[in-house]
């Protein structure tokens, strides 16, 4: 998250994002910097959904190094000097690897004042569940705002570090937990090596509201392209765009309330909680 009085600048190629989300995540690689298939992935780690394991267990074979169970998948690892080739592997063995997701760090999202602090009245079971970072952090605490500002409550998922990186493991895992609540909302996406969206995210169920980016692209971004996820973007330049974006909000100045204080904050996160907030149900 960034604010006016960190002067912040656009960035155009996730390569610049390499280090940030490395020390945020462990290391992480750019795949095809500046090319049409761009994106962070995690070093080495690969996604194997449980039916597929055998067969691709058997063609790592000479690269395989350890494996553990995640949230309706298995993370497998490469060894040490195959990482750098995770996704040249996992195309070779019918894997994914494992994408880097992104808030606001990457694009122009802003907000004015700079505000945090936790918010301890939206803690509960809440009529919004918020998949972003912790509470205590700004942009979860910023789209927590928004949200209370509209009249709704909130359950939070941290699902991002403090910094507004993740994975599509963590995101997973989120998602299920929140299958049978009525309205989720993901502030978060990513873009895959292959433009389709990673095998573990396709379950999405249809409660889900997700920002469609602040990268200024029809690329898919995902979960939010999925058909059966509501994409919000912003009736600005700097939202992603196409036919697989549902909704289009004024994402501009979107009025935050946390606390005592006010901010204006701005990017397709803040859209997608308007939008997260007509969803919510009449007691």
């Amino acid at each position: 998250m960034v604010s006016d009085v960190d002067a912040p600048k656009q960035v155009n190629s996730l390569s610049e994002l390499v280090d940030h989300a490395s020390r945020a995540l462990g290391p992480v690689l750019v795949h095809d910097p500046a090319g049409p298939n761009e994106c962070l992935v995690r070093s080495g780690e690969l996604i194997v959904l449980p039916p597929d394991a055998s067969t691709v267990r058997k063609r790592l074979r000479g690269v395989y190094s350890h494996e553990e169970i995640a949230s309706g998948a298995i993370r497998m690892y490469t060894k040490a000097v195959d990482r750098t080739r995770v996704v040249e592997i996992a195309l070779a063995v019918g894997a994914t690897p494992n994408h880097v997701h992104l808030a606001c760090p990457i694009m122009i999202g802003t907000s004015r004042p700079v505000v945090g602090g936790r918010l301890p009245d939206l803690l509960g079971e809440g009529t919004v569940a918020l998949l972003d970072t912790p509470l205590d952090d700004p942009h979860g605490s910023l789209v927590a705002g928004v949200l209370r500002h509209h009249g709704a409550t909130v359950r939070p998922f941290p699902v991002l570090t403090a910094s507004g990186f993740g994975d599509d493991l963590t995101l997973a895992a989120a998602l299920r937990a929140t299958r049978s609540l009525p309205v989720v909302l993901v502030t978060s996406g990513t873009y895959s090596f292959n433009d389709e969206c990673p095998p573990v995210l396709a379950s999405c169920g249809r409660n889900v509201v997700a920002a469609a980016g602040n990268g200024a692209s029809s690329r898919p971004w995902w979960p939010a392209a999925l058909p059966s996820v509501i994409a919000v973007g912003a009736a600005a330049p700097f939202s992603g765009h196409g036919p697989w974006v549902d909704v289009v909000v004024d994402g501009v100045d979107v009025p935050a309330t946390v606390g005592s204080q006010q901010a204006l904050c701005t990017g397709t996160s803040f859209a997608a909680a308007l939008h997260a907030a007509t969803l919510v149900p009449v007691p």
